[in-house]
């Protein structure tokens, strides 16, 4: 009896384990579907009290591709993945500056729907994050 109850706890385990990596797949599918293929524009941003409106002026533009490749206005182009990590998901953009560096911009994804993007940068430099408010027109 004592094994039986064993081999039960360690199967419900398995299937514990299992069932959370795939909602976590079908989650990073979902957000992935809805972010690809489409022009994102840079309307907004806020900095603590700092709001930033870019509303009908030539702001800040980045794609992202189905095949993982992205490039934005600023003629960077690169790769992303969509990744969760500490239970947020995140958008981790790998780019090359202009000068040949490797950077990576790790984004917390705030919302996504089929026309609004909310995303969360955490500055490294400062201590506060700044959130960016998309759209794709």
């Amino acid at each position: 009896m004592k094994n039986l109850y064993i081999f039960l706890i360690i199967g419900l385990g398995f299937i514990t384990i299992s069932c959370n990596k795939e909602s976590v797949n079908t989650q990073n599918e979902l957000m992935n579907n809805m972010l690809t293929n489409k022009s994102w524009y840079l309307d907004y941003s806020i900095n603590g009290n700092n709001i930033k409106s870019y509303l009908g002026q030539s702001t800040y533009i980045i794609t992202y591709y189905k095949d993982g490749r992205t490039e934005d206005s600023d003629g960077l182009m690169g790769s992303y993945t969509i990744e969760m990590v500490n239970n947020k998901s995140q958008i981790h953009v790998q780019v090359k500056t202009n000068n040949g560096n490797p950077l990576e911009v790790v984004y917390d994804i705030v919302s996504v729907g089929t026309s609004k993007l909310v995303l969360l940068k955490n500055n490294s430099t400062q201590s506060s994050s700044t959130q960016l408010f998309f759209s794709n027109k």
